[in-house]
């Protein structure tokens, strides 16, 4: 039987014992796996890759991570579990991967877990199903908000921003969406507010006026609106437009993602609108805008010029993020890069983590780093240059 790179390193490191702590001293590269949907997911599978490769660039022109280079190997799975299968194989049996970012799509993440934990190779992902355990990932770590957290804070702004006594549910049909739509009911029923209707899309869907004509027959005084896409999110507001409906909409984190809106139709699409966004990248007047976020932004222009335009810096961060909490786990666990060894230091010491984004956090029994006070509720047309949004409520 073939021995992976990892398994061998562990073999000699027990063989040798005393020797084992040289080994830990390797001057070769770590290998950083990136599932990147690079087919298929327009400018998110685009703002991923970038983001990477740029942290990747940054790392090894300070000096690499516990002074070894980082070296990226690309795994596009084109939004499909089988092909991310497919790619992980490729990634931890014949690359032999130390780390990885990514996937995005839950169920694409779903889908590769198991491999990646039997691996012992620790990542983070950009997922948000609340089937994504630490049970289903022991080494695996999530820089989405889970499906429960923004269902609960989807349902409190809705109520407290638009006092909204009866709301209707629209979302996608992915793994993240479905178990948001079932964490909203939740609340719902808990919270005493009616519901008065459930409908989903499937992505990039044009017309979705069916769905909210559908909708609209319940009369709610708003809609709880789970998009995971800014091409999603820009087709529900032009549909909306269409049918001259200007029901409130409370969104999930996808609703902040309001580029492709803002391009289709201009900020009137956003009227009665508000959703979620990362706290990095949102300000109050008062407090000024986040210069980290700043700082980010003038380094993907630098680097891929005019890229920042076309893509979700929001969404970018999170891969940019991703990669030096990674790094951070394996220096201050001496250049281990065993699944347990980062894992460990996560739980730890994330909430020291001094990235763009701020106030993240882990335990045994959530891997979800985003909680809420990572996340603001805001205005989406307020976006700047930046992709700042400013804040509801300031």
């Amino acid at each position: 039987m073939k021995l992976t790179r990892r398994i061998f390193a562990a073999l000699v490191a027990t063989a040798m014992g005393a020797v084992a702590p040289a080994l830990a001293q390797s001057d070769e590269p770590i290998k950083l796996g990136a599932f990147v949907p690079v087919t298929g997911a327009g400018a998110l599978g685009e703002a991923s890759l970038v983001a990477v490769e740029l942290a990747v660039k940054q790392i090894n022109e300070a000096g690499g991570i516990a002074g070894r280079q980082v070296q990226m190997t690309v795994a596009d799975y084109q939004t499909d579990p089988t092909i991310g299968v497919g790619e992980a194989n490729r990634l931890v049996h014949q690359v032999g991967i130390d780390m990885a970012v990514g996937p995005t799509y839950s169920q694409v993440t779903l889908a590769v877990l198991p491999l990646l934990s039997a691996a012992q190779i620790p990542s983070i992902n950009v997922s948000g199903s609340s089937t994504i355990t630490p049970a289903a990932g022991p080494y695996s770590f999530s820089m989405l908000p889970n499906a429960e957290t923004q269902a609960r804070a989807m349902v409190d702004n809705a109520a407290s921003q638009f006092g909204a006594k009866k709301v209707a549910i629209f979302s996608d049909n992915g793994a993240q969406a479905k178990t948001a739509v079932a964490e909203i009911q939740k609340v719902l029923e808990e919270k005493g507010i009616e519901l008065t209707g459930i409908q989903e899309y499937n992505y990039n869907s044009k017309d979705l006026t069916p769905q909210l004509l559908a909708l609209r027959s319940g009369e709610p005084d708003a809609i709880l609106l789970f998009t995971s896409t800014g091409d999603d999110t820009a087709n529900v507001l032009l549909s909306r437009a269409q049918l001259n409906w200007d029901v409130n909409i409370s969104g999930s984190y996808g609703v902040s993602l309001a580029t492709q809106a803002l391009a289709a139709g201009g900020p009137e699409l956003f009227k009665n609108v508000i959703a979620l966004n990362y706290a990095g990248f949102t300000y109050c007047k008062a407090d000024g805008k986040p210069q980290k976020a700043i700082d980010l932004v003038e380094a993907v222009r630098a680097y891929k010029p005019g890229s920042a335009d076309r893509y979700p810096m929001n969404f970018l961060a999170l891969f940019y993020d991703s990669v030096f909490i990674l790094k951070a786990a394996v220096e201050g666990n001496g250049g281990d890069t065993s699944g347990p060894a980062v894992a460990k230091w996560i739980v730890e010491n994330i909430s020291s983590f001094d990235g763009v984004n701020k106030g993240l956090a882990a335990s045994a029994e959530s891997h979800f780093l985003v909680g809420p006070e990572a996340l603001s509720v805001v205005k989406p047309d307020t976006i700047d240059e930046y992709g700042i949004q400013e804040r509801a409520g300031c």
